[in-house]
């Protein structure tokens, strides 16, 4: 993914994301002074709204240090790191989150068993990801797509697959407008998450065109958005 080099644009494109960051974090319940690590924590969409709980004790990181330069600035009572949640070790912690982290793993269960093994005893884990059927329109058009789509069972028989019991989920789904399928992709393409070029610029055009045909409303063009949010716990 192009995270790093979209930083400075990243926020002002990625407005679902962090609409769904305000509800993972309604989801999370802290309690008063707990240790909370927050894996991708990008420019701080979740730790914002973390950040305001009385007493919590909140680590971000993130592998991008233009993503950390940023949260650092704009939440500076936050302790900010670097850190690639899926190569580097992770620090113990009492809660480890994340909110858009965990799909862009090669091997999600395998990247879980790490993480659990850094929770410290009677520890939890959140993390939140994009769940079927978010942006099911687009992917009908291009059928490519950089990340493994599953819905809310498959993602739960990954936790399962990597020795973790789902303790409590939450899902969500909100329908998106942008002016144009042109203006969907641009802000896709600006938040970093499109990653190389999958498609010829004849291709993209045409995707584009089809999906103006296909989804265009009274406001503009129609995409469906999910998250999925996993509380968990070692078994």
């Amino acid at each position: 993914m192009r995270f790093d080099k979209c930083a400075h644009s990243y926020d002002a494109n990625a407005a679902p994301q962090r609409a769904f960051a305000a509800r993972v974090a309604g989801f999370i319940q802290i309690a008063p002074g707990e240790g909370v690590l927050e894996l991708g924590a990008g420019t701080g969409a979740l730790t914002r709204h973390l950040s305001v709980i009385g007493g919590a004790n909140i680590h971000a990181t993130d592998a991008s240090p233009a993503m950390v330069s940023l949260g650092r600035a704009a939440i500076p009572a936050v302790r900010w790191s670097e850190l690639d949640a899926f190569q580097g070790p992770v620090p113990r912690a009492e809660l480890q989150v994340s909110s858009g982290l965990l799909q862009w793993a090669d091997e999600e269960a395998c990247v879980l068993r790490r993480w659990k093994a850094a929770l410290v005893p009677g520890g939890r884990m959140v993390h939140a990801v994009p769940c079927e059927p978010c942006l099911s329109e687009w992917r009908a058009i291009i059928q490519e797509s950089p990340v493994r789509w599953r819905d809310e069972n498959g993602w739960c028989r990954v936790f399962a697959g990597a020795g973790l019991r789902v303790r409590r989920r939450q899902f969500w789904v909100d329908s998106v407008v942008f002016p144009s399928a042109l203006d969907m992709v641009g802000a896709m393409h600006r938040s970093g998450i499109t990653g190389r070029a999958r498609l010829g610029p004849g291709r993209l055009r045409q995707a584009m065109r089809t999906y103006d045909d296909r989804h265009r409303g009274p406001r503009g063009v129609v995409a469906t958005w999910a998250w999925l949010a996993v509380e968990a716990v070692p078994e």
